[in-house]
């Protein structure tokens, strides 16, 4: 980790004394020189949180001695003209924020104040804050004005070493700008015409140069439109106001799970850097000596400590964050043998009796497996998760063909040596190789010891060893699946089934009302579908429940959906909304990595002999002999559906037999499958029956398979079968 300034939340205490050298001078005499390392001389290992000792209670003031580590000749007291500071004398007790950012720190690096007063009010007038945000103050990460913190000269910003520029990259990050859920949602909204992100949580330019579009990098974000007429009379930009619903449901829902966004009520967690570098107690309540913070005041930090790689209860906060309040969780029959209980805020997908991911079993975390790219960004901005995320099955287990792609650490201030100074009892060093991500840079924790990959993990120091798809057995084989499936498509044990976010919007004073569907119980497993994912290859699927949307004033009347500034015409009590395409916004189609990954693997018979995986709905099919599929028909097992008009074949159907889609999708290049493709996965199953054997030889050729099938020999061999059954 970065031994250089971050973030505090609290004031630590600092006076000062003018120094002989401005910052300006001591820039002039000695320039920036290459990269410096001190962590040799001074480890940069995080110990538990015993270690970092409360500030003693009779610290009146606190020494600003430290020097930056990696620029030496530039002491912490320059930012701010203070050798020493005063803030503990109100904030005894208070934890050290981290051994990576010492007590010599002092406060007001980061949190701007006056240090040499006494007075409260003085001390903290010149608080670094932005009122209109309302950010700053006990959280100088926030976004709004980490550029004059974390983001200052010498800390996590300017470094010639591009990894280490944290905050530009991650203002650029899907987490940072929620580019994909905005135009995700957008486009099945029919508020935008295409599927690219055009725009972000606030306006972003990548300007460093770099933008590898072919990688699907944009050039830049604007910020989303604003919803209310107050919101474009108090703005002072010339942005644009949008009144559709869509907009209004990303400010007022999506948003609270954005980095920067306060979060969820009842969700503790804090914003920006801190949001993910500081833990929360569940009940919001600080636990720390400082006696100025209050004990019962809930939304505070559990301690004034910073920690350097989140658990995944942090991560867990904004993914998966529907444990706390939704009632127990379904499973489709043959997951579990029980439903998911509503548990503590350490529940996940997975524990329980559903099946747990087989990387969560072994002890995995979130860290364990994405990277600090993933995580924080690149530096680059991404339309789409899976453009901005570099970790794949492949990156550690290979293909069927081939093993990792591997590369050999030849330089001492390598990015892998510098942070796994950070990780539990164990490091890299020049010699070590290190396995490469899709975009061919050196993973922190995955390595080749005594000619095997071993993943070690980060926070805990547990080694895992990692089988390789080559040393397999001819599962992985068959030639139809290797340039067409993604691992996920037959390990995948489920998928979540989400029933709530996109199922109704009510402005917050509204009772509930009969007209709006019950979604207590908001979120389910089922075993997965399969489409055709934005990398070309078959994943699984989501296939939520249809979504009409019903919108009520406070006065429970029912309002237009969409309008212009003043105009009340059109009321619409179900309104089933379609894409620019014209596919349905209401009844989706999503690829994921739903990640709950199983050695075991689904069957054939799970694919290629179910109308539901395929996206086809529930139900029977019947094959005619007409080759355009027009005589192809589904008896769905629910028929009320069609009675209805409400749908063409069953309930959950996603596109028809003849491969025409009914579902919008917002993922560029994701599809559902073609009839052509329809038919042939369809074809295998008559196969199956007596060819059950992933390595059965006629799968290794099926055009020369289906030639046999067609001679008097299979005949003839086939009835010799069924007759000894």
């Amino acid at each position: 980790m970065n031994k250089i300034l971050c973030v505090g939340f609290t004031l630590l205490s600092i006076i000062t004394t003018p120094l002989s050298l401005s910052f300006a001078e001591l820039e002039e005499r000695k320039p920036i020189q290459p990269f410096r390392s001190f962590m040799k001389e001074v480890p940069t290992v995080i110990s538990s949180e015993r270690d970092l000792s409360p500030i003693s209670e009779e610290i009146n003031e606190v020494s600003v001695t430290a020097i930056l580590p990696d620029y030496p000749w530039i002491r912490v007291s320059d930012y701010r003209g203070f050798l020493s500071e005063k803030c503990v004398s109100c904030h005894r007790g208070i934890s050290q924020i981290g051994k990576a950012h010492p007590l010599s720190f002092g406060c007001t690096v980061c949190h701007g104040g006056d240090g040499n007063s006494y007075n409260k009010e003085a001390a903290h007038l010149t608080l670094i804050y932005d009122p209109k945000a309302k950010t700053g103050k006990r959280n100088p990460s926030s976004f709004s004005v980490v550029d004059k913190t974390c983001g200052q000269a010498y800390c996590h910003s300017g470094h010639f070493q591009k990894d280490r520029n944290h905050i530009e990259r991650v203002k650029k990050s899907m987490m940072g700008n929620l580019a994909g859920m905005i135009s995700g949602l957008r486009y099945q909204w029919g508020v935008q015409g295409d599927r690219k992100a055009s725009y972000g949580v606030n306006m972003i330019e990548d300007k460093d140069g770099d933008v590898p579009s072919n990688e699907g990098a944009l050039s830049k974000l604007r910020g989303l439109p604003l919803f209310s007429d107050e919101e474009a009379n108090s703005s002072t930009g010339d942005r644009l106001v949008s009144h559709h619903i869509g907009d209004r449901i990303l400010k007022d829902k999506c948003f609270q799970c954005h980095i920067d966004s306060p979060g969820k009520p009842g969700s503790f967690r804090s914003q920006g850097c801190a949001a993910c570098h500081f833990t929360y107690s569940e009940d919001g309540l600080y636990k720390g000596e400082d006696p100025t913070i209050s004990k019962v005041e809930s939304g505070h930090p559990k301690k004034h400590r910073m920690i350097t790689l989140a658990p995944d209860s942090i991560c867990r906060q904004c993914h998966q964050g529907f444990q706390k309040s939704q009632s127990d969780i379904l499973t489709e029959n043959g997951l579990s043998d029980g439903t998911m209980k509503k548990t503590s805020t350490d529940h996940f997908p997975g524990f329980g009796k559903i099946k747990q991911d087989v990387h969560l079993e072994a002890g995995f975390e979130c860290v364990d497996c994405h990277t600090q790219f993933d995580v924080m960004g690149d530096g680059n901005i991404y339309s789409k998760q899976h453009q901005a995320v570099e970790v794949r099955c492949e990156t550690c287990h290979g293909d069927a063909d081939s093993r990792p792609l591997i590369a050999e650490v030849k330089d001492p201030l390598d990015r892998v040596v510098r942070l796994a100074r950070s990780y539990a009892g164990w490091s890299n060093s020049v010699g070590d190789w290190m396995v490469l991500s899709s975009r061919q840079r050196k993973l922190t924790n995955v390595k080749v010891e005594k000619n095997r990959i071993v993943t070690l993990g980060k926070r805990t120091g547990n080694v895992y060893r990692t089988p390789l798809t080559v040393d397999t057995s001819e599962n992985h084989n068959i030639p139809g699946h290797k340039s067409k499936l993604e691992c996920t498509s037959c390990h995948s044990q489920w998928v979540p089934n989400c029933k709530g976010c996109h199922s109704n919007f009510m402005p917050e004073r509204v009772k509930r009302s009969k007209l709006i569907p019950d979604t207590n119980k908001l979120f389910d497993v089922k075993s997965p579908s399969l489409m055709v994912g934005p990398r070309g290859k078959v994943v699984p699927m989501i296939t939520p429940e249809r979504r009409l949307l019903n919108v009520f004033d406070e006065q429970e009347n029912f309002i237009p959906v969409m309008r212009e500034n003043g105009d009340t015409a059109g009321v619409y009590r179900e309104w089933s909304f379609t894409n620019p395409h014209g596919y349905s916004g209401g009844r989706l189609a999503y690829a994921m990595n739903p990640h709950s990954i199983g050695k075991k693997v689904r069957s054939c018979e799970s694919c290629h002999m179910s109308p539901r995986v395929l996206g086809l709905g529930e139900g029977d099919i019947y094959i005619g002999l007409n080759s355009t599929g027009k005589d192809d028909t589904i008896l769905p097992l629910v028929r009320t559906d069609i009675i209805s008009g409400r749908s063409q074949l069953a309930p959950k159907a996603r596109l028809t037999m003849r491969g025409e889609p009914l579902a919008g999708i917002s993922q560029s290049g994701a599809r559902l499958f073609n009839q052509e493709e329809i038919n042939r996965i369809l074809k295998v199953g008559n196969c199956l029956p007596c060819h059950e054997q992933y390595n059965d030889p006629i799968y290794q050729n099926m055009t020369k398979s289906y030639l046999f099938e067609k001679t008097l020999d299979h005949r003839t061999l086939r009835t010799r079968i069924l007759d000894q059954q």
